[in-house]
């Protein structure tokens, strides 16, 4: 009897865990705000208050600056690899540059579109701002 219930409790994730997903999730967000924002009309103070929550929280649960940071940094890390941003290219070619952003750019505008579903009020007019995307993929030559 005391065997299943140490089971269940031991398979329930711990709230140290939901704060580590919720601070890499808030990681991946606070770069959607900033890569989206030459496209897409972003804002920041939604952004900012999701921040703040979590500060709050994950302070009443005994993190630290640091821990906080660290997670941060793992969603931000995730999210520029799924978009598809390189942060050092000095060995690219402007060939090889405009065939990348050709190829980032649709990931970001459906990125920055999941940003307007998932958090709501962070983008305004999605609309507008997928056009102004569409006309920097058709820009790039």
């Amino acid at each position: 009897m005391l065997l299943p219930l140490l089971m269940m409790i031991a398979l329930q994730p711990s709230p140290v865990d939901d704060l580590a997903s919720e601070g890499e999730r808030l990681g991946r967000y606070s770069t959607l705000f900033a890569v989206c924002a030459p496209y897409y009309t972003v804002d920041l103070t939604v952004g900012q208050s999701l921040a703040d929550d979590f500060e709050r929280r994950s302070a009443d649960a005994g993190w630290t600056a640091d821990q906080r940071m660290s997670a941060y940094d793992r969603g931000r890390e995730i999210e520029r690899a799924e978009i598809g941003i390189v942060m050092d290219a000095e060995s690219v070619t402007p060939r090889q540059a405009r065939r990348h952003l050709r190829q980032m750019l649709p990931r970001l505008q459906s990125r920055c579109q999941d940003l307007a579903r998932e958090v709501p009020g962070a983008i305004s007019d999605v609309d507008a701002g997928d056009q102004r995307l569409d006309t920097a993929v058709r820009d790039i030559r």
